[in-house]
């Protein structure tokens, strides 16, 4: 069975590269369109997105990386940036960490996943970016502290050679369903067959 979804799932992947181009005004309001539009615990909407587009901004966003460290290096020339908050309700945070989850972080992610799969439609990469200096991005930003920074999420036009109209091959990346995938139980890889 073919799917359109399917196939734009297979075209999305991890963009390091970019070229200097700007992303138009009308594509990152469908990529936060698509955002606004996710699920929430408790319909909360925890999130806030601060959108970066400043290209000096950008460049010392790409110098806060853990102490140590120039891992992020290759986003100072990226043209867009979305920095990923989330800001737990307080009693819903409470009752969440009763039962050992932290639903707000989920959220975002879920947001944040929402804004990938737009600007692969719109052709577009991005990124994630999961590994950078809280306190730096906050400071830079003027984040309040109610807010936790949960990732960075790089978007822009690939560079030459970086193609999102055609599908990565992931079978060669991706472990195959039965090596993540159980049937009722954790110990039961076999699938039933639904065909018979």
């Amino acid at each position: 069975m073919e799917s359109a979804f399917l196939d734009l799932l297979r075209r999305r992947r991890s963009v390091r590269s970019y070229r200097p181009q700007t992303v138009e005004p009308e594509k990152v309001a469908l990529i936060l369109e698509a955002a606004r539009l996710a699920p929430s615990a408790c319909n909360q909407q925890p999130w806030h997105i601060v959108t970066v587009d400043r290209p000096a901004l950008i460049r010392e966003m790409a110098l806060c990386a853990p102490a140590g460290t120039r891992i992020n290096k290759w986003m100072a020339d990226a043209p867009l940036v979305f920095v990923l908050c989330g800001r737990p309700h307080p009693l819903i945070h409470q009752a969440a960490q009763w039962i050992d989850k932290d639903c707000h972080r989920l959220d975002v992610a879920i947001a944040g996943e929402h804004m990938c799969l737009m600007a692969t439609e719109l052709s577009l990469g991005s990124c994630w970016i999961g590994w950078f200096s809280e306190k730096k991005i906050r400071r830079l930003l003027h984040i309040p502290p109610a807010y936790t920074i949960l990732a960075l999420l790089v978007a822009g036009y690939p560079d030459e050679g970086i193609r999102l109209d055609e599908p990565v091959d992931h079978d060669l990346r991706r472990k195959q369903l039965v090596e993540i995938v159980s049937w009722n139980d954790f110990r039961a890889p076999d699938a039933p067959d639904y065909h018979s």
